[in-house]
């Protein structure tokens, strides 16, 4: 069901720009006081359990800053109504602290940090409620990122991304954050929300 731009659309888009805020006010921490939020094995190995969710708010240069912020907010405009304050919120959780736990279990990332991985379980779980009323765009958007994970995963080139983030690209993250938003997206559709979010 569509929500009307009342309070709960208004909570949903506060939470994105909290998202974006916090993205940005970490940038601004010394080099040192960053590291320690970076999700690294080493560090969860030495119980620095805070780091499987601040690792997604730490980015490598201005460049993936942007990048990530502007992910996040054309995630917004293309689903805004698709969101419900209760569901984003427990979807974020999976997506960030969920994805992190899966990346040290499953994948062999060393170390991680950013938004992205959050954003394509957010953009997964978007789409997945979108087939309920689904608009002329929703398959276009749905081919599109299936087309950009399977270019990840069969090796296509990201060397241009990764010269102006400075890091590698985690595609990793990539595919494990879409599959977490995927099953989001399911369980929400099994199980609406039954509380007065309006």
């Amino acid at each position: 069901m569509k929500l009307a731009k009342g309070a709960a659309y208004s909570r949903c888009k506060l939470v994105f720009h909290m998202l974006a805020l916090a993205s940005i006010l970490v940038m601004f921490l010394p080099d040192n006081l960053q590291s320690l939020l970076v999700l690294s094995r080493d560090g969860i190995a030495n119980k620095h359990i805070w780091q499987l969710l601040t690792a997604h708010f730490v980015h490598s240069n201005v460049w993936h800053l942007v990048f990530n912020i502007t992910g996040l907010y054309l995630t917004w405009f293309l689903f805004s109504e698709e969101f419900e304050p209760s569901a984003l919120i427990a979807t974020l959780m999976v997506c960030t602290v969920g994805l992190s736990i899966t990346l040290v279990l499953i994948t062999d990332i060393n170390n991680y940090v950013g938004l992205s991985g959050t954003l394509h379980g957010l953009f997964a779980y978007a789409l997945v409620r979108e087939l309920k009323h689904p608009r002329p765009t929703t398959f276009v958007l749905i081919a599109a990122a299936i087309g950009k994970l399977a270019y990840e995963q069969l090796g296509g080139s990201t060397d241009a991304t990764e010269a102006l983030i400075g890091v590698s690209v985690a595609i990793d993250a990539h595919l494990w954050g879409a599959i977490l938003g995927i099953i989001c997206g399911c369980i929400s559709l099994l199980f609406p929300t039954t509380s007065n979010e309006v």
